[in-house]
């Protein structure tokens, strides 16, 4: 069972719970996936632009970026594309969560698109932090469930790395 989900299971869990199980039970497809491959590249390029070499693994949590100001650290969380914005939205809003919860940061957040030069920042909410303590207790049932959530067709399945094993 796992007790603290990664930021990944949180983005799975608002992109697709089938998704989500697969993933947390250990059957990967990201490896074959030209589309994930992409978004690593754009991630190594964004921060290889602003000279940044640090990877982050706090926890089971893997922040793309943290940057500390006077009053703040700066979490950001950098997308291929925006298509799956809210998902990634959720991401960024779990670690801003967690660093507060269990570290007692003062964070705050930017999603990144570089493709587009899109930045939104990222805060979060009272009520985020309920609802975020609500779908992490999802996540643990779900994945811990005997077999994957039905399938539930959606518009980015023809592009998803899982998708052979929707069919």
């Amino acid at each position: 069972m796992i007790d603290i989900p990664g930021g990944v299971h949180v983005l799975y869990y608002f992109i697709c719970k089938r998704k989500l199980w697969f993933y947390a039970n250990k059957i990967t497809m990201e490896h074959e996936s030209e589309l994930v491959e992409i978004g690593k590249y754009i991630e190594l390029f964004y921060k290889e632009d602003r000279n940044i070499r640090e990877r982050f693994l706090i926890d089971r949590i893997s922040p793309d970026i943290l940057e500390s100001s006077k009053d703040c650290v700066l979490v950001y969380e950098i997308k291929k594309s925006s298509k799956a914005r809210d998902a990634a939205e959720w991401q960024l809003k779990y670690y801003l969560w967690y660093l507060k919860r269990k570290k007692g940061l003062n964070v705050r957040g930017k999603l990144v698109i570089p493709e587009t030069s899109e930045i939104y920042n990222v805060e979060l909410s009272k009520d985020d932090e309920r609802i975020l303590k609500a779908v992490v207790n999802e996540i643990r049932r779900i994945i811990n469930q005997d077999k994957p959530p039905p399938v539930i067709k959606k518009r980015y399945c023809n592009v998803c790395a899982y998708k052979m094993l929707c069919i």
